[in-house]
């Protein structure tokens, strides 16, 4: 009776990708294979960073449904393509003990709309799929904001970089013994992460590497 039921719910009202728009799947397989697509490399303030595809009209729906939706799907793809480019990472790197998983933080304001913390609950589900991997990772929430700022949507990249100056600060004790991974879902022009790394520096903790989801470009401007 619930599958027949289902079965009628999908003629109906049949699964339209959120990405492209295709009809079928709520994430259709040609959408989802771009996201597990052979990790890339570049630099981001001469540190290491890792991401597997190129922010675009298709990727940034994906963005936009985990977010702002909280759509399950979403966040668990893009999980899986940060825990992809982090094993990736750490063979390139070497690192044979545990990592700790250190996230790019969001304004309280945003945390209060959306009803949830996004970027915690991606990283809370990147370390379990880097345990379905064999890799076992901390999440250590050092960052925490430390001034108010503007929404970014309409900023540029001047604009974006002093809007983000200080906007961040370490907020506890807790250190990793090996470095950490610096985290976030997309990365435009880098004010947020290069910001992110002025924080942890300051503290004296050690940056492994910069993992996003996905970034504008291979050659974006923060260098």
């Amino acid at each position: 009776m619930v599958k027949s039921l289902l079965s009628l719910k999908e003629l109906i009202y049949p699964a339209v990708c959120i990405s492209c728009e295709r009809y079928g799947k709520a994430i259709c397989s040609i959408c989802e294979a771009g996201w597990l697509v052979k990790c890339k490399k570049t630099k981001v303030l001469g540190i290491d960073h890792y991401f597997v595809t190129d922010y675009n009209n298709f990727s940034s729906k994906i963005i936009l449904a985990a977010k702002e939706d909280g759509n399950k799907l979403a966040i668990k793809l893009l999980s899986i393509s940060i825990a992809n480019s982090i094993k990736f990472a750490v063979q390139d790197r070497k690192l044979n003990k545990e990592i700790d998983l250190v996230t790019i933080p969001s304004q309280k304001s945003a945390i209060k709309s959306r009803g949830r913390d996004h970027i915690s609950v991606l990283a809370i589900e990147v370390v379990r799929q880097l345990l379905l991997m064999e890799i076992n990772a901390n999440y250590l929430p050092l960052l925490e904001v430390a001034k108010r700022s503007m929404d970014q949507s309409n900023l540029n990249s001047k604009e974006r970089k002093e809007n983000m100056k200080y906007a961040f600060k370490v907020s506890n004790s807790l250190n990793s013994q090996t470095g950490i991974f610096l985290i976030d879902d997309l990365i435009t022009t880098g004010a947020s992460i290069q910001e992110g790394v002025r924080a942890l520096n300051d503290a004296k903790i050690t940056i492994n590497a910069i993992i996003t989801a996905c970034a504008v470009g291979r050659n974006f401007l923060i260098r």
